[in-house]
């Protein structure tokens, strides 16, 4: 086994990252871990490929073995400021403290932009690239992964998986390039909450989901409509930059969606300017679009309230997805993924502070909230695709919270969906919401009978409150009473 003490001159080239944190903690560097008594630091740089086993898989080796018969010592893997591969992408290790908790390896790199962990081609696909998984003998606490990109290369399942973790940190961590069709990018809580409970108290800051394949961006395509039914598209946009024609997908989406009893169907034609190479994915072909092969022309009332939305990148269901997690806070979260849902907070989370998240274009819903109690503070949605949020969930908030779109490419989208059923909601509040353009079609809000108007109540459990209504008309509905001085 193979233990390093740091060098000075790792030292003097290592970033130093000890600021505060907004939640009063400080960040990593190794310098700073390598001065504390009773640490082990594991050093990637310092062991050599094995066979298929790269440089990374046999310093974890090392360190999963030092923590297996050292559980109290805090054990860290160092990531250099480089590329590494994996072949293994075996899980991080579980290992029991004999008090109810359990220890793991962490990892601390040199900044997400420069510290990059691959999957090999041509090795076995897994379920994460990294994965922390629950334990029986008690939740992982005290654990610490900080600044490096994971890529599953579209060959594992998923990027990151965070499960079982409690009392942890994760700081500056990129997660992306997940299987063509994978659930998600990244992953955190636990995946079965009767056996092993909820994680919790967990401090996420600056987190990322990505996929580096499907740029295209700009594409409008106008629905034209005979008798509720989709007859064709008229191209007013090939697009700002060649779209996939393997990723390319587009859907008709909107306030008017409600009135479709058969919702129709397209696919997006493309010309040909040229490939691309994405190993392990096939040769991916660009263009822009030039029009839409009609599948089902569907049957819509309310046509005026539709749009197509045109997205692109290799498609996955969530960019982020969080489930079975509680009383944890996330600071800067963005998902830049081709994603149905950029972020997710399933049923089984609850009492969680959200500040500051990013959402991005080429996402059909940018936050999906099915939470108790989350809090959402200062929001930024980006180019809403269908919805900003879609809030199906008992209670919780979005307060602060900024739209900005593309008016042309999004011409229909809508800020919140409350279209649960009747009874769901009991204590929803949305305040203080606000956008930095405007145009005449886009929704507010929308229920599960419609676009909701200015004139109307909110839906039974929720309170509305100063709501821009983004149409150039500088109108605040819902506002909030003002009483005499």
């Amino acid at each position: 086994m193979k233990r390093l003490i740091l060098l000075l001159s790792l030292s003097a080239r290592m970033a130093i990252a000890q600021g505060a944190l907004p939640w009063g903690e400080q960040a990593l560097s190794v310098p700073m871990l390598a001065t504390q008594p009773g640490v082990a630091l594991f050093y990637v740089s310092a062991y050599a490929r094995s066979g298929y086993h790269s440089d990374y898989d046999m310093a974890r080796q090392a360190a999963d073995a030092y923590l297996t018969d050292n559980p109290q010592v805090p054990t860290y893997l160092v990531m250099g400021p480089d590329l590494t591969e994996t072949c293994d992408a075996v899980p991080l290790p579980s290992v029991s403290r004999g008090d109810g908790t359990s220890s793991t390896v962490s990892i601390i790199g040199y900044g997400s932009g420069v510290s990059n962990m691959i999957k090999v081609i041509g090795c076995p696909a897994s379920g994460a690239t990294l994965r922390v998984s629950e334990s029986t003998n008690g939740p992982v606490t005290n654990a610490w992964f900080q600044g490096f990109t994971v890529s599953a290369n579209h060959v594992d399942s998923a990027a990151c998986g965070f499960y079982g973790l409690a009392n942890s940190t994760v700081v500056d961590v990129s997660c992306g390039n997940a299987m063509v069709g994978a659930d998600h990018e990244v992953e955190f809580g636990n995946l079965d909450a009767n056996s092993m409970g909820q994680a919790h108290n967990i401090s996420i800051y600056n987190l990322k989901a990505f996929d580096n394949v499907g740029v295209g961006n700009g594409a409008i395509l106008t629905p034209e409509w005979r008798a509720g039914a989709l007859v064709g598209v008229v191209v007013g946009s090939g697009g700002l930059s060649g779209y996939t024609q393997q990723y390319t997908r587009a859907r008709v989406v909107g306030p008017g969606l409600s009135s479709c009893t058969i919702v129709p169907t397209l696919t997006p034609i493309l010309s040909n300017l040229g490939s691309a190479n994405f190993p392990p994915l096939p040769t991916v072909d660009y263009g822009f679009v030039t029009g839409a092969t009609i599948k089902n022309p569907g049957s819509c009332s309310n046509t005026a309230q539709l749009y197509i939305l045109i997205q692109d990148g290799v498609p996955v269901m969530y960019g982020m997805k969080f489930t079975n997690i509680i009383m944890s806070r996330a600071w800067n979260l963005e998902s830049t993924a081709s994603s149905y849902y950029g972020e997710a907070w399933l049923r089984s989370s609850a009492r969680n502070s959200v500040i500051g998240e990013h959402t991005y274009t080429n996402q059909t819903v940018q936050i999906l909230e099915y939470g108790t109690a989350n809090n959402h503070v200062n929001a930024y949605f980006d180019g809403p695709g269908e919805y900003g949020a879609a809030i199906y969930g008992k209670s919780g908030s979005f307060s602060n919270s900024i739209f900005s779109w593309n008016s042309a490419s999004y011409p229909l989208a809508v800020g919140y969906d409350l279209g649960a059923l009747a009874g769901v909601y009991q204590a929803w509040a949305i305040t203080n919401s606000q956008c930095t353009n405007s145009t005449a079609n886009f929704t507010s809000i929308e229920t599960a009978q419609g676009p909701l108007l200015a004139t109307a109540p909110a839906p039974s459990g929720v309170s509305l409150k100063d709501i821009e209504r983004c149409d150039g008309s500088n109108t605040v509905d819902w506002p909030t009473p003002v009483g005499p001085p």
